[in-house]
């Protein structure tokens, strides 16, 4: 069950591997994840949508997993479950399910009339040679089981998965690198003819051995890329260097640092093959607003910007040409930044590849879309000034609010906002919900309750660096803070922001818990909570809700599960997923999706037994609200 409820947010192609690592132990029990839709061993049945993923070809289910988190293959759940997930955690879930064996399920009884199974089958086997069109086992092997290493097999799937994904090729919604082949065959057969291979393909049983043929078995008739791989050998991290440390300069480096602290790529990057390039959409209450292009672009980038330029932008939050700054970008944080950092990190920034790529215009609601009314705004809630260090404090504390007040901007999701979008600075990181994304980020001082007053500096500390620690295990915004962030930060470094952070006064959130339920309502509720619980949860997380150390968290004092605002533990139980493959936890485990094993009642009834027990006392929820994130991310 909820397999990793922890903090929200803190702030906001050529070849596999050829030196795999060793096979990491215990991989059946880190891959819960998977398995709750593709089945136990990831042997599916011939029912339904979900395909069988045991015993495919190594390479082809790394290429899907890497195509499912770089985006270039779409499904919502399978995206958000891998996406801060290592290419080397992503190759060891490969060869996991590639040598699992366990029996097929005898075929489901098909509805093709005879004569549509004939004419499927000559499609499998011979092609369309009117059409140019080759056979399927031509290159999924004549035995239809696939071939090694990276040709799937076309047997023992549901046919609504087939129909699916043939229809996704010729929509282009599903690519392989050029020569496409799957999608120009697709292309130049008919539905109906599709559907006679599909009706047919779904309706043979599996051979007594069906072990993927190997390569040299057969020629394929068509230079295809579906037959390479899809991720760039050795870049086992989820967040690459776009330029090489060991080609920077002192003050390039360092300004590497300082944009990895800062996140500046999480904003900056809306398509991983353009880093910096800006365009990502940044939702607000207002409507979107565009990030900019950081790279040395001279057009659309920062190419003509100086250095007084920059720190104007940073410091300020006045762009080049004299523009207000919209506050989604954190210059009310950057503004602590010194001159020489801000220095240091356009420094770095010159030195990525310029990538010439134009940044869209906001889409905002009048008036927030104009900029000369941001003086108010400015006048209202903008400080300006460089951070000053409390003398009464120790180089370490001012250190950590240095990095926590100003590059790391944790105020931005950590504090609660007015209705123009004004930090409220009185509950400074008291924890509020994230505007738009609906997201709860906890609060960040010393409460015992809602905060991290049972947290030591060691555990924050470790949470920070890697995701996960003896309370908690990161999910939702959070997970991309760390992974591409903070899990970089020295440790010296993540010593003083954990000082900092347990020295603050403890201060609960003042955000209103959801709608209460009536007693007459909560006791049935609470009773089929505690059922599904105990069937479903109680394995991993503990009878008591006890949860297991670094592995499976706590769901006893939880600030995630007590919050005022339920969402996180709603959107855990819908969606599951992995906390981040990070330097300090490389393998992660994961918390099973339960969209479709629950309905919104389940989920309303388990979330409000996890919130009013195991020595919690939150409000309950209602079905409504788990309706209301059913189709969220």
């Amino acid at each position: 069950m909820i397999a990793r409820l922890a903090i929200a947010t803190f702030v906001l192609f050529s070849s596999l591997p050829t030196q795999a690592q060793a096979t990491v132990p215990d991989m059946a029990n880190r891959v819960q994840a998977c398995v709750a839709c593709h089945g136990a061993e990831g042997r599916a049945s011939a029912e339904g949508y979900y395909p069988r993923i045991a015993g495919k070809p190594e390479g082809y289910l790394y290429n899907q997993l890497i195509a499912f988190r770089d985006g270039s293959r779409q499904h919502a759940a399978m995206n958000g479950i891998v996406l801060h997930l290592s290419n080397d955690y992503l190759l060891q879930m490969a060869k996991y399910f590639s040598t699992q064996n366990p029996p097929y399920p005898a075929p489901a009884k098909t509805t093709a009339t005879a004569a549509e199974l004939e004419q499927g089958k000559r499609l499998v086997f011979e092609g369309v040679a009117s059409k140019k069109t080759p056979a399927c086992a031509s290159c999924h092997g004549q035995a239809l089981t696939g071939v090694d290493p990276y040709t799937p097999g076309l047997i023992g799937l549901p046919r609504d998965y087939l129909n699916a994904q043939l229809g996704k090729w010729q929509n282009e919604q599903r690519k392989a690198a050029e020569p496409d082949c799957m999608h120009a065959l697709v292309k130049a057969l008919s539905s109906e003819e599709l559907n006679t291979a599909t009706a047919y393909l779904a309706a043979q049983p599996v051979p007594e051995n069906p072990k993927a043929a190997p390569a040299n078995s057969i020629q394929f008739p068509l230079k295809c890329g579906t037959h390479t791989t899809t991720a760039a050998p050795n870049r086992n991290n989820t967040s690459p260097e776009p330029v090489a440390l060991d080609v920077l300069s002192a003050q390039e480096k360092r300004g590497a640092y300082l944009a990895r602290m800062g996140n500046c790529a999480g904003c900056h990057t809306a398509n991983p093959k353009k880093p910096y390039a800006g365009g990502r959409a940044i939702e607000t209450p207002f409507g979107e607003i565009y990030s900019t292009n950081l790279t040395p672009n001279a057009e659309h980038g920062l190419g003509n910007w100086t250095t007084d330029d920059f720190y104007k932008a940073m410091h300020s939050g006045i762009s080049k040409n004299g523009d207000y700054l919209y506050p989604a970008f954190p210059y009310t944080d950057y503004t602590k930044m010194s001159r020489a950092e801000v220095d240091d990190l356009l420094a770095y920034l010159k030195r990525l590849p310029a990538i010439a790529q134009k940044t869209p215009q906001p889409e905002l609601q009048f008036p927030f879309n104009q900029r000369p009314l941001l003086a108010v705004w400015r006048a209202l809630y903008f400080t300006e000034g460089e951070f000053k260090p409390d003398t009464t404090q120790t180089a370490l504390w001012n250190r950590g609010a240095y990095l926590v007040n100003g590059p790391g901007h944790c105020a931005a999701c950590h504090t609660p906002r007015n209705t123009l979008g004004g930090l409220k600075n009185n509950l400074n990181l008291s924890g509020a919900t994230i505007p738009v994304l609906n997201w709860f980020a906890p609060a960040l001082n010393n409460h015992p309750v809602h905060g991290l007053g049972k947290w030591s500096e060691a555990d924050i500390a470790q949470y920070l660096q890697s995701g996960v620690n003896r309370h908690a295990a990161t999910y939702g915004p959070m997970s991309e803070v760390i992974a591409h962030s903070l899990q970089f930060a020295t440790a010296a470094d993540t010593k003083a922001m954990a000082t900092y952070l347990k020295s603050l006064p403890a201060q609960a959130p003042v955000e209103k818990e959801s709608t209460g339920l009536g007693e007459r309502t909560l006791q049935p509720l609470m009773q089929r909570g505690e059922n599904i619980y105990t069937n479903t949860c109680a394995e991993c997380h503990g009878k008591k809700g006890e949860g297991k150390p670094n592995q499976f968290p706590a769901l006893a004092g939880n600030v995630n599960v007590i919050a005022p605002n339920p969402a996180n533990a709603i959107r855990m139980v819908l969606n599951g997923g992995f906390s981040p493959s990070t330097q300090g936890t490389p393998y992660p485990h994961g918390m099973p999706p339960y969209r479709v094993e629950l309905s919104n009642t389940d989920i309303a009834a388990v979330v409000t037994y996890i919130r009013r027990s195991l020595g919690n006392a939150a409000s309950g929820v209602a079905s409504v609200e788990v309706d209301k994130l059913r189709g969220a991310q």
